[in-house]
């Protein structure tokens, strides 16, 4: 059996100064060629890395704000049954016991996007009827595919301590048509789905990395690095000279010490921020870049004037719209429950030729080769 990141379980850590640079020491950066996490010609088994991704959606408030927003304009309104039989299967669906059905499908949304797959256990009466859906960690849930590459089954299973190590127990297992399953962004033959963690990855370590850089580096103007020299070299009165400058610069006390005995000196220089501010702003628009939720959807975008927000926003609903078609479709052949996603708000109507003008907006002039023709052959015609 073919395992796939049957290791990487664990939160990544997020706070250290260990971010490698991808250009490895060479001046140019180098593609790498990456294998698809495919069937192997024997049974294969992925088991998502959620864990990690989970930790850059509960550190990176900007990041969280991308993949809530996206879920929100994704479950609009709520999804509309197509008629009132299936609005009845839809009514007993409690999750964990407080959770609506329009909840449940947000929360597997959220985790679709973050890491790729979402599970939840499709919970059946004798009769095979759908009475609830409760959402699983994906992290627990290994998804195991046969050599032909077609999902077989679902094993979940819980981290036990044993003899000093971590090992995987094994605790249940799921037919394919007890588990509904959110594999989003699949790739050729993959087994799994894409999570956007993995694609901003890279851009949301630089911009933790260098906030938290910035935020001690402001830190420093209200409290500046001071340098002292003590007179002594006894390590008892070093101490003792310490502990007293550190309480008083913790709670802004004066401290009166012997002539001669400490001299302080200049700390470290405060460099210009300014510079470190720019990247900033370079990172942040790499990243709604990247993630696909622009800057006037996440609620900034100064720069950015009226109609070319609209253009943008309109694009948003694209992708949102997709996503909503994708979602409907897994409901209706994975639980059959058959309806549908509205975006809630669409600028769609505003964004028509006469909706702008009448709102006094300039509609953007398209050229094309036929009107181009059009025009030269009624100039052919008068000469």
């Amino acid at each position: 059996m073919t395992k796939l990141n049957i290791s990487n379980s664990n939160v990544s850590e997020m706070h250290n100064d260990s971010y490698n640079n991808a250009l490895s020491g060479t001046d140019f950066y180098s593609g790498n060629l990456k294998q698809t996490d495919g069937a192997t010609g024997s049974e294969t088994t992925f088991l998502s890395d959620f864990n990690r991704w989970h930790g850059y959606y509960h550190d990176v408030p900007i990041f969280a704000a991308a993949i809530d927003i996206i879920a929100a304009w994704v479950i609009g309104e709520g999804f509309i049954p197509a008629d009132e039989k299936n609005k009845k299967k839809t009514e007993t669906i409690t999750g964990f016991g407080k959770d609506d059905f329009d909840s449940i499908i947000e929360n597997c949304i959220r985790v679709m996007l973050v890491g790729g797959d979402s599970m939840a256990e499709e919970i059946r009466d004798k009769a095979r009827r759908l009475t609830n859906l409760k959402p699983l960690n994906p992290a627990s849930i290994n998804i195991i595919a046969n050599d032909a590459g077609i999902l077989s089954r679902y094993e979940q299973f819980i981290a036990v301590e044993k003899d000093g190590k971590t090992e995987l127990q094994k605790v249940g297992e799921f037919d394919t048509k007890e588990i509904f399953h959110l594999c989003w962004n699949r790739l050729a033959d993959e087994i799994h789905g894409k999570p956007y963690a993995e694609r901003v990855e890279p851009i949301i370590v630089q911009i933790k990395q260098l906030t938290e850089d910035l935020g001690l580096r402001f830190h420093r103007i209200v409290k500046p690095l001071r340098l002292f020299e003590s007179d002594t070299d006894d390590p008892a009165k070093i101490e003792e000279e310490t502990e007293k400058l550190k309480t008083a610069y913790k709670n802004a006390e004066v401290v009166v010490i012997p002539k001669g005995t400490l001299e302080a000196k200049d700390g470290a220089a405060i460099p210009n921020a300014e510079d470190a501010i720019k990247f900033l702003n370079v990172l942040l628009r790499e990243f709604v870049t990247a993630i696909g939720v622009p800057e006037v959807v996440m609620g900034w975008g100064e720069a950015t004037s009226e109609a070319t927000s609209k253009v943008v926003t309109l694009n948003f609903e694209t992708k949102i719209k997709n996503i909503q078609k994708f979602v409907a479709n897994q409901i209706k052949s994975q639980l059959g429950i058959e309806g549908k996603f509205e975006v809630a708000a669409t600028l769609e109507p505003a964004m028509t030729q006469s909706g702008m003008q009448d709102k006094g907006i300039e509609t953007p002039k398209v050229n094309s080769p036929s009107s181009d023709m059009a025009k030269r052959g009624k100039q052919i015609t008068k000469k």
